[in-house]
């Protein structure tokens, strides 16, 4: 009947506050015993509980939310990786000039949540800027996009957008890393 004493006696004990109870745990493999007293270390983690829970609660608010692994992506993130863009959103430029073209990717990176994967430069004056990102937020992209390209002058040649390109036309959205001669 002890046992039902403590627990009687605890939860009569209104006084106690559930944020304000420190449970000590020492592993049972340890060798090195702790001198301190008992009435001592509940004084310091009282003392030093606010501290971890703010420190604990930034902790937490910088990592993400869900399951998945905890591991860091390995290498930079490359905008045509195997699989790496499944199901998303491809929004397209083409204008005539670069000033147009470059207008048009700052708006459309300004509109809307999307990554600019690419600036090719076509050839005989025509460039073609690529961004991906959602549905949605590539929509409003290349419409800001290509309102400002209309701004500018009239550079507009098209505007499209592939709402789930195919994985086999990754090949083709390379840029080809070509240079403007001088």
């Amino acid at each position: 009947m002890p046992a039902s004493q403590n627990r009687q006696s605890k939860s009569s004990d209104k006084g106690l506050k559930p944020q304000d109870q420190v449970v000590d745990v020492t592993p049972l493999n340890s060798t090195a015993q702790s001198q301190t007293s008992p009435k001592v270390k509940s004084e310091l983690n009282k003392s030093s509980s606010n501290n971890l829970k703010t420190s604990t609660s930034k902790n937490l608010s910088n990592r993400s939310v869900g399951g998945g692994s905890s591991k860091p992506p390995i290498g930079k993130n490359k905008a045509f990786q195997a699989n790496s863009n499944f199901g998303i959103a491809l929004g397209m430029i083409e204008t005539r000039g670069l000033v147009p073209a470059i207008e048009a990717a700052d708006a459309m990176t300004k509109a809307a949540e999307v990554n600019l994967i690419v600036k090719e430069l076509v050839g005989g004056g025509y460039v073609t800027v690529m961004v991906r990102g959602e549905t949605g937020a590539v929509n409003a992209s290349v419409r800001a996009g290509a309102d400002a390209c209309e701004r500018v002058g009239d550079g507009l040649v098209a505007a499209h957008i592939i709402a789930r390109p195919h994985y086999e036309i990754e090949p083709a959205l390379r840029g080809s890393g070509a240079t403007r001669r001088s």
